[in-house]
């Protein structure tokens, strides 16, 4: 989807290029050679110069729209395509995963953790046009601090790679929303592209082998945005990503990590870590099985 962006910029570009060139054509012949001659065959040279630069303008103005028009409409359809298969890979993935996983959860119902397991995540913030995060470093090292704390208490190892500044995209500071809107968009391809890890050999260290599947896939995102739509920090079935607001309370990653392991709200009990508010970091044992066998936990 970068290279759309690019290409579309680089398009519309052209066709302010090309309409400015026309004008400067016009201008020259009629400075070059119009002025030259005597009257009445001055004023018709640049009556017929005029119009032909208008003519030529134009076609060329409908041309690159055209083209440009063919290109917007290429990249949505690559983008909704890629927005589906996306989601019926991440469905497939997490089916797969729980159904592989389910004797271990009731093993884990009954009392009996096989092994400390490991939640790995990708922390990043997004960048002002001036490469400022929106949210501080230290912010965000605190909410991390907060979610290898709780989750500690599931006998799961929370761990963080570097924090990655995310700079020259401004423009995803605001996120795609926690609502039906947000779940459509295909805003949320932008966020899934953002990688962790550059080129091959790098890219083999953001994998992760989940404790009921046999391919790798990659590491959950954890993204800090200057603005979540209504909500301190959101997730969305089946991402690879969270979403934390700047303003997001220090338990609200590790509250968002839950919900991408299939944690649902717990709006009875303020005192843990799923009720909305997530001011809390209480967690229940049922709790702990089913992020014990979410698809972003594994064993090594």
């Amino acid at each position: 989807m970068v290279i759309c962006k690019q290409v579309q910029e680089r398009i519309e570009t052209l066709r302010t290029e090309a309409h400015n060139q026309c004008r400067n054509v016009s201008r020259t012949i009629s400075e070059t050679i119009c002025s030259w001659l005597p009257w009445p065959l001055d004023d018709l040279c640049d009556l017929v110069t005029r119009v032909i630069t208008e003519v030529v303008c134009a076609i060329v103005y409908v041309v690159v729209t055209v083209v440009s028009w063919v290109w917007r409409t290429v990249c949505e359809v690559i983008a909704i395509i890629d927005w589906i298969v996306t989601l019926v890979v991440g469905a497939l993935e997490w089916l797969g995963n729980r159904i592989l996983t389910f004797p271990e959860w009731l093993l884990c119902l009954a009392g009996v953790r096989l092994a400390r397991k490991n939640y790995r995540i990708c922390p990043m913030v997004i960048a002002d046009e001036r490469g400022n995060p929106f949210v501080p470093l230290a912010t965000i090292q605190n909410q991390i601090n907060a979610a290898v704390e709780i989750f500690n208490n599931c006998n799961v190892n929370v761990i963080a790679s570097q924090i990655i500044v995310v700079t020259g995209k401004p423009d995803l500071a605001v996120g795609p929303g926690c609502d039906a809107g947000g779940f459509f968009t295909t805003h949320r391809g932008d966020y899934e592209h953002l990688s962790c890890c550059q080129g091959l050999l790098d890219s083999l260290k953001c994998l992760r082998f989940p404790s009921g599947l046999i391919w790798p896939r990659h590491v959950l995102k954890a993204i800090w945005l200057s603005d979540v739509p209504g909500k301190a920090g959101c997730y969305l079935f089946p991402d690879s990503f969270v979403q934390i607001d700047n303003n997001g309370s220090v338990n609200i990653l590790a509250h968002e990590m839950g919900h991408a392991c299939d944690l649902l709200h717990r709006d009875d009990d303020l005192s843990n870590l799923m009720h909305p508010s997530a001011t809390n970091a209480n967690v229940t044992n049922f709790q702990c099985c089913t992020v014990r066998t979410g698809k972003f936990v594994t064993l090594f």
